[in-house]
């Protein structure tokens, strides 16, 4: 921006960013309504509007006015006096501007038109257009500015069309460095307006970067919850219990926590890309404590003399290490890339910030608050195989000889 306001000459300069995802402009709101004159009010209030916001730039709209033009108006009372139709006007000057074909000549094997119109030079100027002679019943000519005036401006701009109705799209950016979202931008102009009562018939539709983060967090949430369900099965399948993979999946929790906070400190916005982090953290976490459950079942099964609160003590210190290691090389590998050391990337950053920051978070409260979980689903074992016709649904056999 600092290079391109040096540049003279340039009316208009449009910055995107084409990577993605999502894709399309940061703002984008379709004024819809087949009232012209309303629709465009609208607009021009919205665009008002955004001009008052510091966050927002590079405002743009799709009406713009048509390519200079003539228009004649007709005296008709005074075309009707002199003996001459609306019909003869309109003959006269497409004659005189579009031709006529008044002979035609063949060479060899091709035919040749010859064209009798107004000079160049002539039609360019627009105020000859008044001295054109048009013939009228008697047959006398009659210049063309005495039975109608003309109106130069521009013409009428082109109609976009949503769903068959009349349409303006007005177009926006965030500054660098905002941390409004653009859905949040597109909510705040939608909201400043009240549709029903001041613009009866007219309506909103978003449109841009905020439709596809919309739709591409509908499409996140269903992934979240199909990779959530998809861990659970797996986890029952190998912990052959309902209950153990609740204790390994508490993690989740606490890597969101982070990757909130983490987020809110670095002043970030939770966007579509940090919930594809949000999504690949899910897997990590749960390592962790996938590491610790089982390696806790193991020992209970090979030494069940011991007390129960013993081996869980026994396995947190042990795997403390394999844990702390893991999640360690994997925060400080993604560093790197989430504060751009070496090179940055802004949409593959707030991934592995995310990332980094929800197993950072996660891994001391797994390795804090998992063996208190374990203990307390232990106690509650013991009240469920009390009642009969549950105990099938715990994890631990009546006859696995535990100590209790």
């Amino acid at each position: 921006r600092a290079q391109t306001d040096e540049l003279d000459g340039i009316d208009a300069i449009r910055f995107m960013m084409d990577a993605g995802p999502p894709v399309g402009r940061p703002i984008e709101l379709r004024v819809i309504g087949n009232d012209d004159q309303m629709r465009t009010a609208l607009a021009d209030s919205v665009v008002s509007f955004l001009n008052t916001k510091e966050d927002v730039t590079d405002i743009i709209r799709d009406d713009k006015l048509g390519k200079d033009q003539v228009e004649i108006k007709i005296d008709y009372p005074r075309l009707s006096q002199l003996g001459l139709t609306v019909a003869d006007v309109a003959q006269a000057v497409r004659l005189a501007y579009d031709g006529y074909v008044v002979s035609r000549v063949r060479y060899g094997d091709e035919y040749v038109n010859f064209r009798v119109l107004l000079e160049e030079e002539i039609r360019k100027r627009p105020e000859d257009l008044g001295e054109l002679k048009i013939p009228n019943i008697q047959g006398r000519l009659i210049p063309l500015k005495e039975v109608a005036e003309f109106i130069t401006g521009p013409g009428p701009s082109s109609f976009f069309h949503y769903d068959a109705e009349r349409t303006i799209t007005i177009a926006a950016g965030l500054v660098e460095g905002s941390s409004m979202t653009s859905l949040e931008a597109t909510n705040m102009v939608i909201n400043n307006f009240n549709l029903t009562k001041d613009w009866p018939g007219a309506r909103f539709v978003m449109g841009g970067e905020a439709e596809e983060t919309q739709e591409s967090m509908i499409s996140l949430a269903i992934a979240f919850g199909l990779a959530a369900l998809g861990i659970y099965v797996v986890l029952i399948v190998l912990f052959n219990s309902v209950t153990q993979p609740i204790l390994v999946m508490f993690a989740i929790p606490f890597g969101l926590v982070g990757v909130v906070g983490a987020f809110a400190l670095h002043g970030e916005p939770l966007g579509f890309m940090a919930m594809m982090g949000v999504i690949g953290m899910m897997g990590v976490v749960v390592n962790d404590s996938l590491i610790l459950v089982n390696f806790i079942n193991v020992h209970r099964r090979d030494e069940p003399e011991k007390k129960y609160l013993r081996i869980v003590a026994e396995g947190t210190s042990s795997r403390l290490r394999p844990i702390l290691l893991t999640s360690v090389t994997t925060v400080v590998g993604l560093m790197p890339t989430a504060y751009g050391f070496g090179g940055d990337d802004p949409f593959v950053a707030v991934m592995a910030l995310a990332l980094g920051y929800g197993i950072l978070f996660a891994t001391p409260l797994t390795l804090l608050l998992l063996p208190c979980l374990y203990m307390i689903q232990h106690d509650i074992g013991n009240l469920v195989r009390r009642i009969p016709g549950l105990k099938h649904f715990y994890f631990i056999p009546e006859d696995a000889g535990i100590n209790e």
